[in-house]
């Protein structure tokens, strides 16, 4: 049988799965811990939780920014430097964790 070969729009596409699947997930865990384990007393707060959300933040940027380029690419220039400025809005209240 003849090897079947990937296009890169396909990888692009199967990234951007893994992405989406990646951040249902962690936003599930967290938005679980975050909800219901201060009920029962548990502090939810430190390090490990903060590089979680970082993650989940990420993963949920690579997987809208794809579709949210394409749209801005066509529609002209204006729509280009409002996707890079919000693009760069969300990075940087992802890492501060401003939002």
């Amino acid at each position: 049988m003849a090897n079947k070969q990937r296009t890169e729009g396909q990888a692009r596409a199967d990234f951007i799965k893994i992405c989406c699947f990646v951040t249902l997930l962690l936003a599930a865990v967290l938005l679980f811990i975050d909800r219901l384990l201060p009920l029962v007393g548990v502090e939810v707060s430190g390090p490990l939780f903060g590089a979680l959300r970082l993650v989940k933040d990420i993963a949920l940027l690579l997987g809208i920014v794809f579709g949210a380029w394409s749209f801005a690419r066509r529609h002209g220039k204006a729509w280009i430097i409002i996707f890079w400025i919000a693009v760069a809005i969300y990075v940087a209240g992802a890492i501060m964790n401003l939002f």
